[in-house]
């Protein structure tokens, strides 16, 4: 048969010229080259996968190893005889029992100079030997690549979960701070001790009510702990004065939540303690303190402390008078809903006690 002719011009445009086009295509290319090309795809597709389960980056490092193990065999040329092994520490990953194969190949997996596990490939049964060996160069090359990159998301995941170790070690330690803090202020002023405490457990059953998640709850929870740790550096003799304060005292009662701010906003909480101390005592419409602040500059979790405050405030008994109770307390968040103190913060405290039958801890 012969080839098609393509038309084309001249050196001096005359008449057209016979162009040979080749049309042979791949699968009428020489058996070995086509079985080398269908290899090479293969080792090619596997490491496709191999790095989208890696991006994918589902579930843990002990999910993803397994799952690369699982797509290692595919890419070499006895696949139905192929088992791949994941060594890392004293876990393995694997698709069936290597230590039983006839001929095995091994890559250390390594990253920054340090060996964090093994990579291995073997055949279940004898197969004749290459000129390099029972798996051939591209095979080796492969194993070497995979292992590689193994090497890059292990040290990863251990710097990964060192970082985390370190960040759960500084909670810890920022906990532990806030507990202290929060024991100095109470320990200064009998009246108001237990107070953080109850103005902590009414907070997050509030927050809890309003669905907030878990690690905003936690900055909540701490925040609420030591709201009033301003206190510390108000005259002791005013916190205790058994008879009304005049405008002047209550002048200096109400920085605390200023000096509450001073004292925390140099500490690097993971959550803005120091921003809720300073805006607990902020009102909706703008008419609260130390700021004048109003409705959606303030945080949600300053709004929610705000109306836990008031209530186990007004539900305590006071040097200067006897506790209000309950029904005055959700009285007043009530008559100042929308104005005074968030809605979504009072219903929820309402709902809290109405419904739930929530007590004040006073």
């Amino acid at each position: 048969m012969k080839p098609p002719i393509k038309k084309g011009y001249g050196p001096k445009g005359g008449r057209p010229t016979p162009l040979l086009v080749a049309t042979r295509s791949e699968s009428t290319l020489p058996q070995p080259l086509e079985l080398a090309l269908t290899e090479r795809r293969k080792k090619l597709h596997c490491l496709q996968q191999i790095e989208q389960i890696i991006s994918a980056n589902q579930g843990t490092i002990d999910d993803i190893l397994q799952q690369t193990v699982e797509a290692i065999p595919n890419a070499w040329p006895h696949a139905a005889h192929t088992v791949a092994r994941i060594s890392r520490g004293t876990k393995a990953y694997q698709t069936g029992d290597l230590d039983r194969c006839p001929s095995v190949q091994s890559s250390p997996i390594r990253a920054n100079g340090t060996i964090y596990g093994c990579l291995e490939v073997g055949y279940t049964q004898p197969f004749a030997e290459a000129i390099e060996g029972p798996f051939q160069a591209e095979e080796r090359l492969l194993l070497d690549t995979i292992a590689n990159r193994l090497g890059s998301l292990i040290a990863g995941a251990i710097a990964e979960e060192s970082l985390i170790r370190t960040l759960q070690e500084k909670e810890r330690l920022f906990k532990q701070l806030i507990a202290v803090v929060g024991g100095m202020a109470e320990m200064r002023d009998p009246y108001t001790a237990g107070h953080q405490h109850s103005v902590k457990e009414l907070a997050m059953a509030i927050g809890v009510e309003l669905g907030l998640p878990e690690r905003q709850l936690e900055g909540l929870q701490l925040a609420a702990s030591v709201h009033d740790i301003g206190k510390i550096m108000v005259p002791a003799e005013l916190l205790c004065k058994p008879t009304a304060l005049t405008t002047h005292e209550f002048d200096l009662i109400k920085d605390h939540a200023q000096a509450g701010y001073t004292i925390l906003k140099d500490v690097d909480f993971p959550w803005p303690i120091a921003r809720i101390v300073h805006e607990h005592h902020e009102r909706m419409d703008g008419s609260g303190y130390p700021s004048g602040l109003k409705g959606e500059e303030l945080l949600l979790e300053s709004r929610i402390v705000a109306v836990a405050d008031v209530v186990q405030s007004m539900c305590a008994h006071r040097p200067y008078r006897a506790g209000l109770g309950s029904d005055a307390a959700l009285a007043e968040i009530s008559k100042n809903r929308g104005k005074l103190y968030d809605t979504d913060v009072v219903d929820a405290c309402l709902k809290m006690f109405n419904e739930k039958r929530y007590v004040c801890g006073c």
